[in-house]
């Protein structure tokens, strides 16, 4: 009985105390804003809501579970205003391409994770054979077969737009064919309105070219995009008229052979 008498005691005077009821309970405040606060500094007011700096150094857990770290009114479960987050002994498992995902922070701070090999890739293949001659031909590519955020892709114009700031590593590929020999295809990186090669590259033949299988040329280079909505398109520029071939079909098969694909890095 008189165990019993002291515990009752003892949570009255802990209630009391704390300023609370049986539903929120402080820790160094009687003016706890969840059900659980902790107020580290003890600097909070009596009344009303703490303010930022106050909340600092508070933890609260609210009703529905989320734990606030900072602030007193998380709205994730866990909900860290300012600071870092440390793992002490992290795994060292090696983690898994193509399967495992990249944990990324939204412009809120939120955490989420993206697949990045898809997230960061641009694939576009030639829509159709192409007919080019001396002047500048834009190169047409069909609904991109890989995009993200980083990119946005006219399949009219053949404009491709670039989201994001950057360095992006580009890969043009092309085939041509029914060119007399001598002919030299360029193909390359215009931006938008026209002016100077961003990058370029060239291919020679010696005989000419006929048919469904021709020459087959390709251009690596990197690209520094300075602002968001940056424009460029591919282009394709023969010193004769030439077929540029959306698909090469021989004696081997048949597939694809012109097309762009670009990775930002």
């Amino acid at each position: 009985m008189k165990k019993s008498l002291f515990q009752s005691v003892g949570l009255f005077l802990f209630c009391a105390l704390s300023g609370t009821t049986f539903a929120q309970v402080g820790i160094n405040t009687g003016n706890p804003q969840a059900t659980f606060h902790v107020d580290g500094a003890r600097d909070n007011a009596a009344t009303g809501t703490p303010t930022a700096a106050q909340q600092s150094n508070d933890v609260a857990v609210t009703s529905s579970g989320n734990l606030g770290i900072g602030t007193v009114a998380p709205t994730e479960k866990l909900d860290i205003v300012t600071g870092n987050a440390r793992i002490r002994n992290i795994n060292s498992n090696i983690g898994i391409g193509g399967t495992d995902r990249v944990v990324v922070a939204d412009a809120n701070g939120v955490l989420k994770t993206i697949n990045f090999n898809a997230y960061s890739l641009f694939h576009a293949r030639l829509t159709a054979n192409q007919n080019a001659n001396s002047s500048i031909t834009t190169l047409l590519f069909g609904t991109p077969l890989s995009t993200s955020p980083y990119y946005s892709y006219n399949t009219t114009t053949g404009v491709l737009t670039f989201n994001q700031a950057g360095n992006y590593l580009i890969t043009l590929q092309a085939s041509f064919v029914n060119a007399p020999a001598g002919t030299q295809l360029l193909i390359g990186i215009r931006p938008v309105p026209d002016a100077d090669y961003l990058g370029r590259g060239s291919h020679y033949n010696a005989v000419a070219t006929s048919g469904s299988v021709g020459e087959l040329m390709n251009y690596t280079t990197l690209l520094v995009i300075p602002t968001a909505g940056y424009q460029v398109r591919f282009t394709a520029a023969p010193n004769q008229n030439c077929t540029v071939l959306a698909t090469e079909t021989g004696s081997t098969g048949s597939g694809n052979v012109t097309s762009v694909t670009i990775q930002k890095i």
